[in-house]
């Protein structure tokens, strides 16, 4: 059954079970997190309280930025995720699954804006993304989603124990150039868990972290993730890696709205 859910757009990809810190400042986006947070939220830094579920929708930005941007242009069409906004401002073009983020620690300021740390839930599929008057650049968009299923697949074992070999070579690859996967440290055992933490450890470009989160099941994803391991191992093998850019390398985990 398809539920409401708040829509946050971003230039990253949200996996379950992941940690992403954000700093929200765009106002339509500081209001999505005042009206989720609630009236008792106090100025200064918060962890995990026992409360209701405090969560909103994480979906990659195909084309367009974080922030909502004007255009002198009418477009005459209107898909899922790029509408177009009071005829002269719409919202990026997003992907239509996405994942829930779970609010765990939240610092506020005293202009409004806001540093979170989300944790990644559950998948979802896009059935409506809202429009958003322009005239209003604190209203934020939501959309009509239904869940998506977290399976397993066949032969799963198989496929996390060879995904695990290769990024032991990849990591070990990293290493002697001077690089490494974040702060990864030991991959979870469970093929579910597994193959959404290493699609988050794996230095790839967002359209190919997109493909790994819309996978049917983690089978599939380990699979998926085992070809792309074998690519980078080449890569990172190569004499000529320290020509390549270090930008993912140097990212440091802050994504902004």
């Amino acid at each position: 059954m398809a539920q409401a859910l708040p829509i946050f757009p971003l230039n990253t990809v949200l996996f379950p079970g992941v940690n992403v810190p954000l700093h929200v400042f765009e106002p339509r986006y500081r209001r999505l997190v005042s009206e989720l947070l609630g009236p008792t939220l106090t100025r200064g830094e918060l962890a995990g309280r026992d409360r209701s579920p405090r969560r909103f929708g994480v979906v990659w930005i195909e084309l367009g930025h974080e922030v909502a941007a004007t255009s002198s242009a009418q477009s005459t069409e209107n898909p899922v995720g790029a509408p177009t906004l009071g005829g002269d401002v719409r919202l990026p073009r997003v992907s239509a699954t996405g994942c829930t983020a779970l609010v765990r620690n939240v610092r506020t300021y005293d202009d409004g804006r806001y540093d979170l740390v989300v944790e990644g839930g559950t998948r979802f599929t896009v059935e409506d993304l809202s429009e958003v008057d322009a005239s209003s650049p604190d209203v934020y968009p939501t959309a009509s989603v239904s869940f998506l299923p977290e399976g397993v697949g066949p032969d799963a074992d198989e496929h996390a124990e060879r995904v695990r070999a290769l990024f032991e070579v990849y990591r070990e690859r990293l290493s002697a150039a001077g690089l490494s996967p974040g702060t990864f440290v030991d991959p979870p055992k469970d093929p579910i868990p597994l193959s959404y933490a290493l699609s988050e450890a794996v230095v790839l470009d967002q359209a190919e972290k997109q493909r790994l989160l819309e996978a049917e099941d983690a089978a599939t994803r380990l699979a998926v993730l085992a070809r792309f391991l074998r690519r980078e191992n080449r890569i990172v093998h190569t004499p000529t890696l320290n020509t390549l850019p270090a930008g993912p390398f140097l990212n440091n985990g802050v994504s902004f709205n």
